[in-house]
C-alpha cells in the first residue's frame, strides 16, 4: 500500500543518514537552550482580549485620559487605638515615600493621607477657601502642641471630606463590624455620618497607588522590592500593624515569581517519569531516551519562545506539560515497539527500521490531527491561545523527528540488553485477557453503558435539557429574562459558568504542598483579598466613562468676525469663550444631577460599596460654601446636593442671603462658579482624574465593586446597562452617552499611528470600564469560544482522519468518541461552578483544555485502530486474537503514558497557581475518559460498524 511504501522508504532514509539526523537534533537543540533564559514571560492581561471589544477599549481609554490602570491597595489597619497616634501617622508618611519611591511608580497617581491630592475642603477664619493639604508636606512637626493641632486639622478634614473619607478611612464600631457612612438606598445624611464618627473609630487607613506597564516587563525585580519593603515593616510594626496588600500588579508579578520558584517541581514531574518509563522497561536507556526525545521538543520550543519574544503569560507554562502529555505517548508507543522487534529479531538495526515503519504512519495521523487542532485555536483573538497555537503547532511538528525518528536511532546506537520475553511483562498480558474477554463476552455493554451514564450525568451538571429548551422556546418565551439571556449567547449550557474570578483564577485558596511543609496552605494574595473586601468599600473597579452626545464646538478663527467686528460664524458652529457660555456637559446643572442620581442608585446596589466621581466634589463644595456661619457642614446634609432650581427653592435660607430677598441664583452659572473655585482651589492634575478639565465634556465615573464571583459581576454589569437604558430620556441623561460605543476609533498611546477600532459585540449596552469591564469582557469572549474553538478543532480534526484513514466510518467514530470526552469536560466545568469553586469553572483560559482534551483522544484512538488493522491482517482475520495483542501492546503504552501524565501533573497541581491546575485537573479528567474510551468503547464501535480500513473485503 502506499502508506507502506512511504513509511518503508523514510525508515531507510534515517536510518542512512542516522548520525547526521542525531546530530542535526542535537545541534538545534543546544542552540535553542541559549535562548531559553530569554523568554518573555510578562503577564500582561492588557494582551489577553481582543482591544477591539467594547469593555476593553473603555477600560483602555479610561486609562489612557484619566490614569489608575495599575492599581495597588496597601492596608494598614492598627490594633490597639485609632489612627490618629502620631507614631501610626509618622509610620504611614514613611511607608507612603517609600512605596512611592519603588520602580515605575507614578506618584503623581497615588491617594493617600500624605498624598497631596487629599486636601481640605473648607472655609478658613477669614472666610475664603481652605484647599490646604491635610498633613504637611514635611512630615508632622516635633512640637506637641503644633503635632495636636496637625492631627485635629488632619481628623476634621478626613471627617468632612465625603468624596475620599470611606475610600482611605475603616471605620469599626464597638462589636468589630465594619462601619459605612453610606446608607443602604446610596445616600450619605446627617444621621449616618454623626453614627459613623460617634459610635465607630477609624482602625485602618489605605494607600491606593498607579503603577507603569513598563512594570509588566521586569515583574521579578520589582516583587522582590516590594516583598522587602513590606517585610521591613511587618517586622518592625508588625505587633502594632496588620498590613495587608493586593492589586493587579501584585498578584501579577507573584504569580510569576511563583512560576520561578517553583520550577523544581518540573524537574520532580521527570524524575516521577523517568522512574515509571525504568520500571516499565527496566532498561535505563528505555527510560531516558523517550524522555530526552520529549525533552529536545521542550526546550526547542521553549528556545523559540525566548528567540522570538513572543508576550507570554504564566499560563503558557502548560506547554511544556503539554508536549510532554502528547510526546511520552508517541515516545511509549516508539519505544515498545522497538523493544518488541528487538526481541523478535534480535537484530537492533533490524528493530529500528520495523519500528520506525511500523509507527511512522500513526504518529503523523495523530500529529496531524493535533496541529490542526492547534490551527483552528490559532484565529481565536486571545493572546495565548494564540501562542499556544503557534508553539504547539512547532512543537508537535518535532516530535516527529525527537520521538518517532530520533529515538530509535539512539536505541540502535546505545541498543538495552534483552532478556527472554522481558518487554512483556505480566501486568500487559492480563490486561489484554482482561479487555478482551470484557469487549467480546456477555459484559460487553458495561464500558457503553457505563459512558452514557458519565454524559447523562455530564449534560445534568451543565443542564442541557433546560438550555435546549429556552432554546427551543423562540419568541413566545422572551419574557423570561433568563430564557433571553440564553438565546441571545446561545448558552445550551446554562449550568456552566463561563464567567471568570480573576483572582481565584491567578491563585488557589489552598495549597497542598504549603500544608505538607509546614509554612500554611493558605494563600496570601488571596488572604489578603479577603481582608480587603472586608475592609474597603471594594477591590475591584468600574468605570463609567460619561460624554456629551453633541460633543463641543471649535474655537473660533478670525474668520469668526468681519472688518467692522461683527461676528459672522455664530455659537452653533464655532466657540468663543468670550461671548458663549461655557461648553461641555459639566456645565450644565440638570446633566450633574443626573449624574448624582445615578451615583445615588450605584451606591444602593447591593454589589457597589462606593463611588467616586466629579460630581461629588460639586455637592461637597455646594455644602460646604452654603452651610450658615459657625455651624457644622455635616449638620446640613440636605445641602450635599447639586445645585438646581428645584433644590434652590427647597432650601431658600442657603442661597437667597447672597442676593437678598428674593434671589435665586441661575444653577448653570452656580455650577461654572464651582467648577472655577475648584481648578483654582484643586493642585495639579487632582481633578484630572475624575473631569476633563480642558473641555467640561467628558468625565468618568469610579464605582468600588465589592463582589467577584463572577455571577455576580455580570449581574452588576446587566443592572448597571438597564439603568442606563431605561433613563437614557431623563433630563440630562438624554445629552449623555456611556462608554466606548461600537466601530469608535481610539489612539494607542506610546504606539504612534496604531489605533483601534471597536467592534459591535454588545449592541444596544454601555460599555463599562475599570476591572469589571475586563470581567465582562472576559464573560464574552468566552461565550464566543466556548462552542467555536471545539467546534473549529472538531472540523478540521474529522477532515484529517477522513483524508488520512480514507473512511467515513473511521472518522465519524474516532470524532464521536471524542465528543463523548468533550461533554465530560462541560460537565467537569458544570460541577465546580455548582460548588462555586471559581478556580476550576469553564472561564475562558481553562477551555484551551478542550481542545486539548480532544487531541490526546483523537492521538489514542489513531493509534488503536491503526493497530487493530495491522494485528487483524497478521492474525489472519481473527478479531479477538487481533484485539488481545493490540491491547496488549498499544493498550498497556496508552495506559503507562496515561500514569506517566498523571503522576507528572501531581507536583504542577501543588503550586499556589490556579489555572495550572485547573487546566491540569481537566487535561487529567480527559487523559482518564480517552483512555477508557480507547481501550473499550472504540474497539467495540470497530467491530459493530466493521469500517473497511480494519475488516477489507
Amino acid at each position: 500500500m502506499a502508506n507502506g511504501n512511504y513509511a518503508d522508504r523514510y525508515a531507510r532514509f534515517v536510518l542512512k543518514y542516522r548520525w547526521a539526523v542525531i546530530t542535526l537534533c542535537f545541534a538545534t537543540t543546544i542552540w535553542a537552550a541559549f535562548y531559553i533564559d530569554k523568554v518573555n514571560l510578562r503577564n500582561d492581561p492588557d494582551s489577553l482580549l481582543p482591544l477591539s471589544n467594547p469593555y476593553i477599549a473603555t477600560n483602555l481609554y479610561t486609562e489612557m485620559t484619566y490614569g489608575m490602570g495599575n492599581l495597588m491597595v496597601w492596608g494598614m489597619k492598627i490594633k490597639q487605638g485609632d489612627i490618629y497616634q502620631p507614631w501610626f501617622i509618622r509610620m504611614v508618611q514613611a511607608f507612603y515615600r517609600d512605596v512611592t519611591a519603588l520602580d515605575y511608580a507614578n506618584s503623581g497617581n497615588f491617594v493617600g493621607l500624605p498624598s497631596p491630592k487629599l486636601r481640605n475642603i473648607g472655609i478658613d477664619p477669614g472666610g475664603s477657601l481652605d484647599f490646604s493639604r491635610l498633613l504637611p508636606a514635611n512630615g508632622l512637626s516635633d512640637n506637641p502642641f503644633e503635632q495636636h493641632n496637625q492631627i485635629a486639622y488632619l481628623r476634621q478634614g478626613l471627617e468632612k471630606h465625603l468624596v475620599l473619607q470611606a475610600l482611605l478611612l475603616y471605620y469599626q464600631d464597638r462589636s468589630g463590624e465594619k462601619c459605612d457612612m453610606v446608607g443602604a438606598d446610596g445616600e450619605i445624611s446627617t444621621a449616618s455620618m454623626a453614627r459613623l464618627h460617634q459610635q465607630c473609630r477609624p482602625m485602618g487607613t489605605f494607600i491606593i497607588g498607579d503603577f507603569s506597564n513598563e512594570l509588566k516587563q521586569n515583574h521579578l525585580s520589582w516583587i522582590a522590592d516590594m516583598k522587602a519593603l513590606m517585610a521591613d515593616y511587618q517586622s518592625r510594626y508588625g505587633d502594632r500593624v496588620e498590613f495587608t496588600i493586593s492589586g493587579e500588579p501584585y498578584f501579577l508579578a507573584t504569580m510569576v515569581q511563583e512560576l520561578r520558584d517553583k520550577a523544581w517541581l518540573f524537574a520532580v514531574s521527570l524524575l516521577i517519569i523517568l522512574l515509571i518509563l525504568w520500571y516499565e522497561f527496566r532498561h535505563w536507556s528505555c527510560a531516558v531516551l523517550p524522555l530526552l526525545g520529549v525533552g529536545m521538543t521542550i526546550i526547542l520550543t521553549l528556545g523559540l519562545m525566548g528567540f522570538t519574544q513572543f508576550k507570554l503569560t504564566t499560563m503558557m507554562a502548560l506547554t511544556p506539560m503539554l508536549l510532554l502529555a502528547i510526546g511520552i505517548g508517541h515516545s511509549m508507543q516508539i519505544t515498545r515497539r522497538f523493544m518488541q522487534e528487538l526481541g523478535q529479531t534480535g537484530d537492533k538495526e533490524e528493530a529500528a527500521y520495523r519500528s520506525i515503519r511500523s509507527t511512522i504512519v500513526p504518529a503523523a495521523l495523530s500529529i496531524g490531527t493535533d496541529l490542526h487542532g492547534f490551527f483552528a485555536i490559532s484565529f481565536v483573538d486571545i493572546s495565548f491561545y494564540k501562542a499556544y497555537a503557534y508553539f504547539g503547532i512547532f512543537g508537535m511538528s518535532t516530535l516527529i523527528l525527537t520521538t518517532t525518528t530520533l529515538i530509535p536511532l539512539l536505541m540502535l546506537t546505545f541498543p538495552p540488553t534483552i532478556h527472554s520475553h522481558e518487554h512483556e511483562r505480566g501486568w500487559e498480558l492480563r490486561l489484554a485477557s482482561g479487555l478482551t474477554a470484557l469487549i467480546t463476552g456477555r459484559w460487553k455493554w458495561v464500558p457503553v453503558v457505563a459512558v452514557i451514564a458519565v454524559w447523562l450525568l455530564s449534560a445534568h451538571y451543565a443542564e442541557l435539557g433546560r438550555g435546549f429548551t429556552a432554546v427551543m422556546a423562540g419568541e413566545a418565551g422572551r419574557s423570561d429574562p433568563e430564557v433571553a439571556r440564553i438565546q441571545d449567547e446561545f448558552d445550551i449550557m446554562p449550568g456552566v459558568e463561563k464567567g471568570i474570578h480573576y483572582p481565584r483564577a491567578a491563585f488557589k485558596d489552598h495549597y497542598l504542598l504549603g500544608e505538607l511543609l509546614g509554612d500554611g496552605g493558605e494563600v496570601k494574595p488571596i488572604a489578603d483579598l479577603r481582608t480587603l473586601s472586608r475592609q474597603m468599600p471594594g477591590v475591584i473597579t468600574a468605570n463609567l466613562l460619561v460624554r456629551s452626545k453633541a460633543g463641543t464646538l471649535p474655537t473660533c478663527g478670525l474668520d469668526a468676525w468681519d472688518r467692522e467686528g461683527r461676528r459672522v460664524i455664530g455659537p452653533e458652529r464655532c466657540f468663543d469663550e468670550q461671548e458663549d457660555p461655557p461648553q461641555g456637559v459639566f456645565n450644565d446643572a440638570t446633566v450633574l444631577e443626573a449624574l448624582s442620581k445615578f451615583e445615588d442608585w450605584l451606591r444602593g446596589h447591593p454589589n457597589i460599596g462606593y463611588t467616586i466621581s466629579y460630581v461629588q466634589f460639586v455637592k461637597t463644595l455646594n455644602m460646604i460654601l452654603n452651610t450658615p456661619p459657625l455651624e457644622p457642614p455635616l449638620g446640613h446634609m440636605n445641602l450635599h446636593a447639586i445645585p438646581t432650581l428645584a433644590h434652590i427653592k427647597q432650601f431658600p435660607y442657603a442661597y437667597r442671603t447672597k442676593g437678598g430677598q428674593g434671589y435665586l441664583p441661575d444653577p448653570d452659572e452656580t455650577v461654572q462658579l464651582y467648577n472655577g473655585m475648584l481648578v483654582t482651589g484643586a493642585g495639579a492634575g487632582d481633578l484630572d482624574s475624575f473631569v476633563n478639565t480642558r473641555n467640561w465634556d467628558e468625565g468618568v465615573i469610579v464605582g468600588f465593586v465589592n463582589t467577584m464571583d463572577p455571577v455576580e459581576t455580570h449581574r452588576t454589569i446587566v443592572d448597571f446597562q438597564s439603568y442606563i437604558n431605561t433613563h437614557q430620556d431623563d433630563p440630562g441623561m438624554d445629552q449623555l452617552r456611556f462608554g466606548i460605543a461600537a466601530n469608535e476609533t481610539i489612539q494607542i498611546p506610546n504606539e504612534e499611528g496604531r489605533s483601534i477600532i471597536t467592534d459591535d459585540t454588545i449592541p444596544g449596552k454601555a460599555a463599562i470600564g475599570g476591572f469589571l469591564g475586563v470581567t465582562e469582557a472576559t464573560r464574552d469572549v468566552a461565550f464566543k469560544e466556548w462552542l467555536n474553538a471545539p467546534v473549529a478543532t472538531s472540523v478540521t480534526v474529522f477532515i484529517m482522519t477522513l483524508l488520512m484513514f480514507r473512511s467515513w466510518v473511521v472518522a465519524f467514530i474516532l470524532i464521536g468518541l471524542c465528543f463523548i470526552t468533550l461533554m465530560t469536560q462541560y460537565g467537569l466545568g458544570a460541577y465546580m461552578s455548582s460548588i462555586g469553586e471559581w478556580s476550576a469553572n469553564l472561564a475562558f483560559h481553562v477551555q484551551v483544555a478542550l481542545s486539548i482534551a480532544m487531541g490526546l483522544g483523537v492521538d489514542y484512538g489513531v493509534y488503536m485502530v491503526s493497530r487493530l488493522r495491522e494485528e487483524y491482517q497478521a492474525n489472519g482475520g481473527i478479531w479477538k486474537a487481533a484485539l488481545r495483542k493490540t491491547q496488549a501492546t498499544t493498550g498497556s503504552a496508552i495506559i503507562i503514558s496515561m500514569v506517566v501524565l498523571l503522576s507528572s501533573f501531581i507536583p504542577l497541581m501543588n503550586t499556589e497557581l490556579a489555572n495550572l491546575w485547573s487546566v491540569s485537573l481537566y487535561i487529567s479528567e480527559a487523559l482518564i475518559m480517552d483512555v477508557f474510551i480507547a481501550l473499550t468503547v472504540l474497539p467495540l464501535m470497530v467491530y459493530w460498524l466493521r469500517p473497511r480500513f480494519v475488516f477489507p473485503l
